[in-house]
């Protein structure tokens, strides 16, 4: 149950942590959308963001639960060491922490906090099967990247359906990861969304420090920065051959009329002759055109 107002309410001293925070990370902690989504490029506070959050509920109510998905077991247990640091900065001391393993060799079944107040904070691998059976707020952190995701949605948002002890929350932060998945499919059309877009350029100025020219060069993967940075939905998968396939095949004199021009031309020149052509057709299947390149043979050459 909440604190009395008195208690609950914000006080300067559990401001000064704050100042860790960039303004579009300050941003999305502030935010108390019941239903937030944030389309944020590599590297610039998903899980530092979102474990802020978790740790001033925590702290600030009683006997709250927050669940944490995460992508595998390293990303959890990175998500635990930040919140983790997040209770240290506004003093508070950790009640309990503790891993779940089947075995002192096995992957962790469940990283938890508890907190004196009764407040509880759970961390899980992403799993259909281990996200049943809970009633709390939600973090589903990196979702573009979970496992078999539409299993884990459909398993897990029940979880916050139950309004005891108030109105669960539901923060959903990922990097792009084409757009043939949930998370795509909840950011191009949830409704009731606060949505919350951050790009690599957009961090920069607003004080990451990172030199972004610098690191666009070092890719040297345009498609890959436009997805990693530029959070961009690349569609790699709906191509029916692979770009690096293509690049090698571009032709400067490709126009939409000289292959017809040419044949005409050579008609016209030898009537009655017989030629040796050969047709490529890339299949347009969404967004580009059809394109037809048509070679003729001139003795041994195309």
């Amino acid at each position: 149950m909440p604190l009395s107002e008195a208690d609950s309410a914000p006080k300067p001293e559990w401001l000064s942590p704050y100042s860790l925070l960039l303004p579009y990370q300050r941003a999305w902690v502030l935010d108390e959308a019941r239903f937030k989504i944030g389309l944020w490029a590599r590297q610039t506070g998903k899980s530092f963001s979102c474990a802020a959050e978790a740790v001033k509920d925590s702290l600030l109510y009683r006997k709250i639960e927050w669940i944490i998905l995460s992508a595998g077991e390293r990303q959890a247990l990175e998500f635990m060491r930040k919140a983790r640091e997040w209770a240290l900065g506004w003093d508070d001391a950790i009640d309990t922490y503790y891993e779940t393993r089947s075995s002192p060799q096995s992957l962790i079944k469940s990283a938890e906090i508890t907190w004196a107040n009764g407040s509880r904070m759970i961390a899980l691998p992403a799993n259909p099967d281990t996200a049943r059976g809970y009633s709390a707020n939600l973090i589903l952190d990196e979702f573009a990247f979970h496992e078999r995701p539409d299993e884990i949605w459909r398993a897990i948002y029940p979880s916050i359906s139950n309004s005891l002890r108030g109105e669960k929350k539901l923060r959903i932060v990922s990097t792009p990861n084409g757009n043939a998945n949930k998370f795509h499919d909840l950011w191009t059309r949830g409704r009731n969304y606060s949505k919350h877009r951050i790009t690599l350029p957009d961090a920069a100025a607003q004080g990451l420090p990172i030199n972004v020219e610098a690191l666009r060069a070092g890719l040297d993967d345009p498609d890959g920065w436009a997805q990693e940075y530029e959070c961009e939905f690349i569609d790699n998968a709906s191509v029916l051959l692979p770009y690096d396939l293509i690049a090698p095949c571009e032709s400067p004199e490709a126009g939409e009329t000289i292959g017809f021009d040419f044949f005409q031309a050579a008609v016209r020149a030898a009537p009655g002759q017989k030629f040796d052509i050969a047709c490529g057709i890339d299949i347009g299947r969404k967004r580009d055109l059809t394109v037809c390149w048509t070679l003729q043979r001139l003795g041994d050459v195309w």
